[in-house]
């Protein structure tokens, strides 16, 4: 009779635990949202010839003078969209600019004018996609009384290339053309900009009437950033 009654006790105590444990089950925690994705606008840039997409090692060196003064310098509007860096009067310095063969010549200014220096070569497409857009928006700038030029910096390394594009479909893109072909200007160039040698390409510079650094941009640029650089620096009226 006792062992019956323990395996009564027993088979209660089963029962009840069954009806019990999920009261005291421990609850495990719920896993965690993963956070929004964040959509980013990137820039287009080409790293070479090649079209590896792999970005090349900057060259080891000190930068010049003009390159550590402008690092060194706090600039007074914070860099953004527009700008990789963006520099004051008060911190501007005068960019020296790189020894070449000047190819073109665009349109003929009275005063001295805030220059757009484009860096490119013939065989980025990113560049040549948006030479056509910053050459008309230079010329809406003049168009409203405001001193601009346009400075296509060339450094191909294949002249053939160069030549066929400025016959070809970069007959009809006014500016200025410098063909910068030895490599010591170049780097020396970069250098003073602050940007890895070689860099992507392209690159966007621009110079104040006195010829002073005001903004660095690495990759390619639109129309409204464009007008936003006129509103920024006030040389478009």
């Amino acid at each position: 009779m006792k062992f019956f009654g323990f395996l009564l006790v027993g088979a209660a105590l089963g029962v009840l635990f069954l009806f019990a444990w999920p009261l005291i089950k421990p609850t495990e925690p719920s896993p965690s949202a993963p956070p929004p994705k964040i959509q980013v606008l990137e820039r287009v840039q080409a790293t070479g010839p090649t079209g590896t997409g792999e970005a090349p090692a900057p060259e080891k060196g000190s930068l010049s003078e003009v390159a550590k003064a402008a690092a060194g310098a706090e600039a007074s509007a914070p860099s953004g969209p527009l700008c990789d860096r963006m520099f004051s009067e008060a911190n501007a310095r005068v960019l020296a600019m790189p020894k070449g063969q000047k190819v073109r010549s665009g349109a003929l200014l009275s005063a001295k004018p805030w220059t757009w220096v484009n860096v490119w070569a013939a065989w980025c497409k990113p560049c040549k996609a948006e030479m056509p857009e910053i050459a008309a928006w230079a010329s809406k700038v003049r168009e409203g009384g405001g001193l601009l030029r346009v400075l296509f910096l060339s450094v191909d390394d294949d002249e053939r290339q160069l030549r066929k594009f400025l016959a070809g479909e970069g007959a009809a893109i006014p500016g200025d053309y410098l063909w910068v072909q030895e490599d010591s200007e170049r780097a020396a160039f970069y250098g003073n900009i602050g940007v890895a040698n070689p860099p992507t390409l392209p690159v966007q510079a621009l110079l104040d009437p006195q010829g002073r650094l005001r903004c660095v941009r690495v990759g390619s640029i639109t129309a409204k950033e464009l007008d936003e650089a006129s509103k920024t620096f006030g040389f478009g009226r």
